[in-house]
């Protein structure tokens, strides 16, 4: 299943979300993506504002599957000049159902699935997102010869399946850094600061 919904997302929220991307991405020092899929990029796992739209768009996700779902986690990307995705296969568990939005983009950056032996280029505009089983397809982009281009990955679990278990990506909610409890990191800060 590889299903691509124009528009899916306004153009100002993407507007919206690129400065977010800005601000939380400068706040944290620009940290090099650190998944080994990409050269030349910097991510994030789980900034609050793309959690909350892994949520926003997890009824549109369910319709397009035909499947009740549960969020997993989301991560944010800029890729540079020169980046490129290794092919791969999703994670096991965690990434039963993969969404990739295009946020921002100033060339188009095809987004390559192998499906029966063939590779199949999917273009995006921004606003548009593609869903996809990613843990079945391979899927990469070659070289980008862009100046910058903004993607945002969400994961999601059928909530009936074998991977129910990895709602939100196993941790207590979404929005926490992973296995990080934040109620008991504010309690520890609040007790250092007395």
């Amino acid at each position: 299943m590889i299903e691509v919904v124009r528009n899916a997302i306004p153009q100002e929220m993407c507007e919206f979300i690129s400065h977010n991307m800005d601000l939380h991405f400068n706040l944290i020092d620009y940290p090099k993506d650190n998944t080994l899929l990409c050269s030349n990029a910097v991510g994030d796992y789980a900034p609050i504002f793309l959690e909350s739209l892994l949520v926003y768009l997890q009824p549109l996700i369910e319709k397009t599957v035909a499947k009740k779902l549960y969020p997993t986690f989301s991560f944010g990307r800029i890729y540079h000049n020169g980046s490129n995705l290794k092919r791969h296969v999703d994670i096991e568990g965690r990434s039963e159902y993969g969404v990739s939005c295009c946020i921002q983009k100033d060339v188009d950056w095809s987004l390559y699935f192998e499906k029966s032996g063939k590779s199949i280029p999917y273009n995006l505009n921004v606003g548009d997102i593609i869903a996809y089983k990613g843990m079945e397809y391979y899927h990469w982009r070659e070289s980008y010869h862009g100046n910058e281009h903004r993607q945002v990955f969400l994961n999601y679990v059928d909530v009936d399946g074998e991977y129910a278990n990895w709602k939100y990506d196993k941790r207590e909610c979404l929005g926490q850094v992973k296995h990080t409890n934040i109620l008991n990191l504010s309690k520890t800060i609040a007790g250092l600061i007395q």
